[in-house]
């Protein structure tokens, strides 16, 4: 069974991606680019909430749709602002 994103952060850094998508069971997912060498594109790491900064905190919970921002707020241990 696939995991249920309930938010998705898309975000470049010049030309590099810097992605994270929060999953309902409270994993995220962050898949980013090094550089633009060979081997420095489409990495992918699962961290958990406490390894977020609160920049990237805000921006998942920015990126919530109407129907997800509850959850993703008590995931995120933030208030529904």
């Amino acid at each position: 069974m696939d995991k249920k994103a309930i938010s998705v952060s898309n975000k470049m850094k010049g030309v590099l991606d810097d992605n994270y998508t929060l999953y309902a069971d409270g994993t995220v997912l962050h898949k980013y680019d090094k550089h633009i060498y060979p081997g420095g594109q489409d990495i992918e790491e699962y961290l958990t909430i406490n390894d977020l900064s609160s920049s990237v905190k805000q921006r998942l919970l920015e990126a919530a749709t109407k129907e997800n921002r509850e959850l993703v707020c008590k995931i995120l241990g933030r208030d529904n602002d």
